[in-house]
């Protein structure tokens, strides 16, 4: 297989396309892994922040706590005493000694008798009713304020009681300084499970984290939404989300780069046959009445860089990258799904010449092609040649012996291509039954010439007249030198007079127009593709 050359350097536009969104999505994936992980390092920071507030304010609560229990236990022992003013004031100092603690109270049959806010014991009908719930608890109560919710501490013993009162604002402003604008609420772990909320509400949607304090008296549960982390991810990490946004752009940009880097050849060509860019075309051989009768097989590679490459800069490469066999297999679907839906137009035993490499020798794949590609014809309809080249030397060794054998039980003859250019004619003629000779274009030039005469040409087509092998002349590119041709009783004629290498839809035009003996029309002879 050949190839036709032309110059064309311009990068298809969508390559481009392709190349620029192919290095977008590698940006969004580098910028979704890498935002990913710092929202993840985000969310662990703000929630370890919360833990340690949290434990903050378990810890204060619990002092709290603990000194208002201490209080009431001090104070309960003033249960049995008479409430004067040596009790109350007793009460009184308890109370300013425990700077987080409003008030203490000693309470009878529900009642509240004695009071560090007053000097003297209550009489029945100041004395306010009052029902201790738990040790710790919180209520509201007209007797202290009945807008605000108070906690309370008990200390029990026997019918009566010990209470002290909490302020809560300053919980609440506790809560409000340490939180700093969380969500979170305080549980008290008893029968009335009462919770004190900053910003709260049970519909709140998040991550929960809650502690839970020794004696499992207090909860505190604080609610981080989503939001909220975004919120924390902007104040904390920008600075790494922008390092991210520039590291995963810069991929992207070098990725685009890089896909539209000029590639080697090598490179090229495997992105040709994974792409399946190359494009084959037929063209013509005709017989002594001009009437098309086969077709060579080329091979053109339009190269993104290069344009149109001729074959002797990419054959050999793909010889030995092994790509040769992939290329041929390529090249022989495309022509029988061409061929095949119009089998009317081929005349019987139609020639379809096909070059092979010294690489195709050495293993029967090539052998498989050519078996696949003549399975879609009934037998006789393709006339399969198969070209050797003398340019491209083959050993006559014991596999492509055997290569050769098995295509001549698929009916294919064997051509000898560029015959007299090479130093192996001869030998090629005996060691591989070669049925046709190709005479080179170099010689068909020669016709005509007086300083170049065809004594060539004389001589190759003696030698095939004398071992029975048909010849076909290749380069014909005017009248005399097909008439010369003809003179010496030629069997098949391929060149420019004729056609150049077509595209398979132009041939199947040509081949209709010639099976309803229609001539070609003047200036749409060489109207071809290349």
């Amino acid at each position: 297989m050949n190839t036709t050359c032309k110059e064309n350097n311009k990068n298809p536009p969508k390559a481009l396309i392709k190349h620029a969104l192919m290095a977008s999505f590698l940006a969004l994936f580098i910028f979704s892994i890498s935002f990913s992980g710092i929202y993840l390092q985000a969310r662990n920071s703000l929630q370890n922040i919360v833990s340690e507030k949290e434990a903050m304010i378990m810890s204060l609560l619990q002092n709290i706590l603990d000194e208002a229990l201490n209080t009431t236990f001090q104070a309960s022992l003033l249960l049995e005493a008479h409430c004067d003013n040596q009790t109350t004031g007793q009460l009184k100092r308890m109370a300013t000694l425990a700077p987080n603690i409003r008030s203490v109270n000693l309470i009878q049959d529900n009642y509240i008798y004695c009071s560090s806010l007053f000097d003297q014991e209550l009489s029945k009908s100041d004395q306010t009713y009052f029902e201790v719930d738990d040790t710790v608890f919180i209520k509201t109560h007209n007797y202290f304020n009945p807008d605000e919710k108070i906690l309370f501490i008990s200390h029990r013993q026997g019918e009566r009681y010990a209470i002290a009162s909490i302020d809560i604002q300053y919980i609440k402003k506790l809560l409000n300084t340490l939180s700093n604008h969380i969500p979170l609420t305080i549980t008290l772990n008893n029968r009335q499970n009462v919770t004190y909320s900053t910003g709260y509400s049970p519909e709140t949607k998040g991550t929960r984290i809650a502690l839970n304090s020794d004696n499992q008296q207090l909860t505190i549960t604080s609610v981080l939404s989503e939001k909220m982390y975004l919120s924390y991810l902007g104040n904390s990490f920008a600075l790494p989300v922008i390092l991210s946004c520039i590291i995963a752009l810069s991929a992207g940009i070098m990725f685009y780069q890089y896909l539209n880097r000029p590639l080697s050849l090598r490179e090229a060509l495997y992105q040709a046959v994974s792409n399946d860019d190359f494009i084959p075309l037929l063209q013509p051989i005709v017989n002594p009445h001009g009437d098309i009768c086969g077709a060579e097989v080329l091979l053109r590679w339009n190269h993104p860089k290069q344009g149109f490459m001729m074959p002797d800069q990419f054959i050999p490469l793909a010889e030995t990258t092994g790509l040769i066999h992939k290329m041929t297999s390529q090249a022989l679907s495309k022509v029988k799904n061409h061929l095949i839906e119009h089998q009317p137009l081929l005349p019987d035993g139609f020639h379809l010449a096909i070059n092979i490499s010294p690489e195709q020798c050495n293993d029967l794949t090539f052998y498989e092609d050519c078996q696949h590609f003549l399975s879609s014809f009934p037998n006789g309809k393709i006339q399969l040649i198969i070209e050797l080249t003398e340019r491209e030397l083959i050993q006559s060794t014991t596999r492509a012996i055997r290569l050769f054998d098995k295509l001549r039980t698929l009916g294919a003859q064997i051509a000898l291509d560029d015959f007299g250019t090479g130093h192996a004619s001869l030998s090629y003629i005996n060691q591989f039954e070669i049925d046709i000779l190709k005479i080179d274009k170099s010689f068909i030039r020669k016709i005509g010439s007086l300083d170049r005469p065809s004594h060539i040409v004389d001589n190759v087509v003696d030698l095939a007249e004398r071992l029975n092998i048909e010849i076909v002349a290749e380069g014909v590119e005017n009248l005399t030198q097909e008439a010369y041709l003809k003179q010496r009783h030629i069997q098949y004629f391929q060149g420019y007079l004729y056609d150049k290498p077509l595209a398979p839809e132009i041939f199947i035009e040509r081949l209709a127009r010639q099976s309803r003996k229609q001539p070609c029309p003047e200036g749409q002879r060489t109207d071809i593709i290349v």
